[in-house]
């Protein structure tokens, strides 16, 4: 049986999707921007292991969300738009400044809102938690409507997490949509990583820029050093496979990929080597600058992308 559960990270409402079977559980941040915070999945030994690092408290969100971002939903745009200048439609809008150092907007709007539950389901075989947040034109910089709907569902080893757009103003919006989950490991460069057939196309650390990522058959991450972002070849399912001996796990991110969907990913690795972020998003950084993988939504118009995770042991 699958159960949903409802508590507090200090001031912050939470919801925990839990297979009662195995007390296997994912969590998200309802109050925070939707964000996904935890999977506790069983490892070799059958004790429950964390694979997402979210925050543990109160005090983590306040003081650590502005540079990490962990488990965001990144609305209306993922990644960065230099000044939080763009043009749209010959007008040209101005966005707040949340990385100052570097001058930029980053990640957009949504990452720390509230979301409203809109839907709950508990069955046998999975539990289903159905999340939505109106975005009414509040801040200048993006003055278009439009309504977000998320959808978490979780049943045995495997989650999957679908969102819906729909443009509520009478006008043609610019839009992107992303995620933002850290998965978490006792030594990154020790863990194996394969990935699909993707284009690097961009790289904050200098790397190659071509067709050749490195990972087309499975290898150990190593001492490499990601902050790029990448475009999948073909439309379809596109997957990237971690191997973590240590844990005996292998975890599967998988998302659908065609116009208007999850046609990109940006990978981080984080200076810690604990940790490496797999950001499914629809568009380029800067986007709302350059068109690459913008989507341009009539008024009434809805899209729908999918992303998720599954995994298993490595000796079944």
């Amino acid at each position: 049986m699958f159960k949903i559960l409802k508590h507090q990270l200090g001031k912050y409402n939470t919801v925990q999707l839990i297979n009662d079977l195995t007390g296997e559980y994912l969590e998200v941040l309802t109050d925070f921007g939707a964000g996904l915070n935890d999977l506790q999945v069983r490892d070799i030994n059958n004790q429950l292991v964390s694979v997402i690092d979210g925050y543990r408290s109160e005090d983590e969100i306040n003081n650590y969300h502005n540079t990490s971002f962990k488990g965001s939903k990144l609305s209306p745009f993922p990644n960065r738009i230099p000044d939080g200048v763009y043009e749209f439609e010959g007008e040209t809008y101005q966005l707040p400044i949340t990385e100052v150092g570097a001058n930029n907007n980053l990640h957009a709007l949504l990452h720390n809102q509230p979301f409203e539950i809109l839907d709950e389901e508990e069955s046998e075989s999975h539990a289903v938690l159905k999340l939505g947040y109106d975005y009414k034109g509040e801040e200048k910089g993006y003055p278009f409507t439009y309504s977000l709907k998320v959808t978490y569902t979780f049943s045995t080893r495997d989650v999957s997490i679908h969102t819906e757009i729909e443009n509520m103003s009478n006008t043609l919006i610019p839009i992107g949509d992303g995620w933002h989950p850290y998965f978490k490991f006792e030594d990154l460069n020790a863990v194996q990583m394969k990935m699909g057939s993707a284009k690097r196309m961009s790289s904050n650390f200098g790397n190659t820029l071509n067709g050749h990522h490195g990972f087309e058959e499975s290898r150990t991450i190593d001492g490499n050093t990601l902050d790029d972002c990448f475009q999948v070849n073909d439309d379809g399912d596109f997957s990237i496979h971690l191997k973590d001996e240590n844990a005996g796990l292998a975890i599967e991110i998988w998302q659908h990929s065609a116009e208007k969907e999850y046609k990109y990913f940006q990978i981080y690795t984080p200076a810690s080597r604990k940790t490496i972020a797999i950001e499914p998003v629809t568009c380029m950084p800067n986007a709302f600058n350059t068109g690459e993988g913008l989507i341009k939504l009539e008024p009434k118009q809805v899209v729908s992308m999918s992303f998720g995770i599954k995994y298993e042991l490595l000796n079944n």
